[in-house]
């Protein structure tokens, strides 16, 4: 079973960059997606120190 949780953030481009400063892995580089109606978000997946998937959340 696959862990997951976000953080919302202010830039997730920026959050994504300090990840990968610190060697870890991504798992999606950040992207603009739309989760409903007029809604755009950015978003960006990488892999924390246990195995966990860490989602960061940037509102449009």
């Amino acid at each position: 079973m696959t862990r997951h949780f976000a953080f919302l953030v202010e830039d997730c481009d920026e959050m994504i960059n300090r990840i990968k400063q610190e060697g870890y892995s991504i798992l999606m580089e950040p992207k603009d997606v739309c989760i409903g109606k007029d809604y755009f978000v950015r978003v960006g997946f990488c892999i924390g120190p246990i195995g966990e998937e860490i989602e960061f959340f940037q509102e449009k």
